[in-house]
């Protein structure tokens, strides 16, 4: 089991890849993308908008989408809805700025019109001076799908004495992540402790967990002092298991018998802030962990070495993006690309900038394919991807507004949008470049289950 606290982590893929202050952002910029519970509609998430123009001008930073034709729905959720969530002093633990900007965790709940669109930052803190950070009394927000009105989702946790005098120590809440369908949130609320258990000179801390129901934004479950600082955290779809990596072990908690199963421990470890936090991925039973290079069976303790080729895209430069298929049949992943330079034909620079390269790997073959992004607009940077609840489409949603839906079994383009971000552009409905779904031979079983192919 050795390495796996590093293996099992995959990162939140737009928080710090995707970091745009809003003097950069564009009104047709795009950070966030998920499907709803349904597989019917495609939630994007992008800027605020300019808060001199958007009342006039500017649609929305949340847009609704028709998975099978590509036509806009709706679209909903200004700057000013942003501060009314969070307020200008609230912000994500280790960023330089602290204000949050753009729609950029956004976690779909339930289905059109019935759902919900929910803001979840993968953390949350609030500056009083440089180093004294008090917790927020929220966890995010959310918006109904049939309607526009913003609202908080209040953190009724109860307050522990804050005992740290330590520099750069604070109260946060983070890591923050959803279950795969939506439905349920695992919040970490990390409180500094009176008295430091180690003999060394930095801030310690006991964090206590909060399973955060996303249908009525109740609390359903709380466990005190989980660990003393969590690094990364995950919740099954039915709410009741969660894994996390924290000071101290690796380990899987059913929430409903305290039943622990630690699958690493870390002794003398010292608690140290990350300036990100990490979402930990189960299948669709829970009863299985994978990450790019393990799957772990929680009932056993057995793991399967996922053996990758030498020169596959996983083990190709850094990926600052993973999305799992729900079957657990492949990983779509992004890889940035460096700085590039083209030049025109009188040899002047024509474009610059960072081009993602978006991948579907096979988990069964290691066979990869390369989704085609890239678009002399955008270049394909920044991108953001998620993965049908049937597994059978990957939408890629890229900064400079481009929208992206693939089949997955082919690669082949369903079709292609603009999250164009003004209302004058937005209500033309002909904006579809291409619209192709021909049948393709299945590249992925969604027959066998992922038990049968385990063994």
């Amino acid at each position: 089991m050795n390495g796996l606290k590093s293996l099992f982590i995959v990162s939140f893929a737009f928080v710090s890849h995707l970091s745009l202050n809003q003097a950069h952002a564009g009104a047709e910029d795009i950070y966030a993308v998920q499907f709803s519970a349904d597989g019917r509609h495609l939630v994007t998430g992008g800027s605020g908008g300019n808060s001199l123009e958007y009342d006039e001008n500017f649609s929305g930073g949340i847009k609704l989408w028709d998975v099978s034709s590509g036509k806009l729905v709706k679209a909903f959720g200004q700057q000013a809805d942003i501060q009314t969530i969070f307020g200008e002093q609230h912000g994500r633990v280790g960023k330089r700025r602290w204000n949050i900007h753009s729609f950029k965790d956004i976690v779909v709940s339930g289905n059109y019109p019935d759902g919900k669109v929910v803001l979840l930052p993968s953390s949350l803190g609030r500056i009083q001076d440089r180093t004294d950070v008090q917790l927020p009394d929220l966890i995010g927000g959310y918006f109904n799908l049939d309607s526009r009105q913003p609202a908080r989702i209040p953190l009724s946790a109860k307050r522990q004495a804050s005992g740290c005098d330590a520099e750069n120590a604070y109260e946060f809440v983070g890591p923050v992540a959803a279950s795969d369908n939506g439905r349920y949130a695992a919040v970490v609320v990390n409180t500094c402790k009176s008295e430091n258990d180690r003999p060394v000179p930095i801030a310690q801390y006991d964090s206590t967990l909060h399973i955060v129901d996303l249908q009525d934004m109740s609390i359903k479950r709380t466990v005190e002092k989980l660990d003393s600082g969590i690094y990364a955290i995950g919740v099954a779809n039915h709410g009741e298991r969660v894994a996390y990596v924290g000071r101290d072990q690796f380990a899987v908690l059913d929430l409903k018998d305290q039943d622990k199963r630690v699958i690493e421990e870390y002794p003398d470890a010292v608690y140290q802030v990350p300036r990100q936090f990490s979402t930990l991925y189960f299948n669709e039973e829970a009863t299985r962990l994978v990450s790019l290079h393990f799957i772990y069976d929680i009932e056993t303790g057995n793991e399967k070495e996922l053996a990758w080729s030498e020169n596959s895209a996983v083990n190709k430069g850094r990926t600052s993006s993973v999305s799992v298929s729900p079957d657990l049949n492949y990983f779509v992943l992004v890889k940035p690309k460096r700085s590039f330079i083209t030049f025109d034909e009188k040899g002047l620079p024509r474009s610059y900038g960072k081009a993602d390269k978006v991948f579907v790997v096979d988990v069964q073959t290691g066979e990869e394919r390369e989704l085609q992004v890239t678009d002399a607009r955008t270049e394909g940077k920044r991108c953001a991807t998620d993965v049908s609840p049937d597994s059978r489409r990957v939408a890629v949603a890229c900064a400079g507004g481009l929208i992206k839906v693939f089949d997955a079994s082919s690669g082949n383009l369903v079709w292609e949008q603009r999250n164009v971000g003004y209302k004058r552009h937005d209500l033309d409905k002909n904006l579809i470049k291409v619209q192709h779904d021909a049948p393709a031979r299945p590249l992925y079983s969604y027959i066998q289950t992922m038990h049968t192919r385990m063994n």
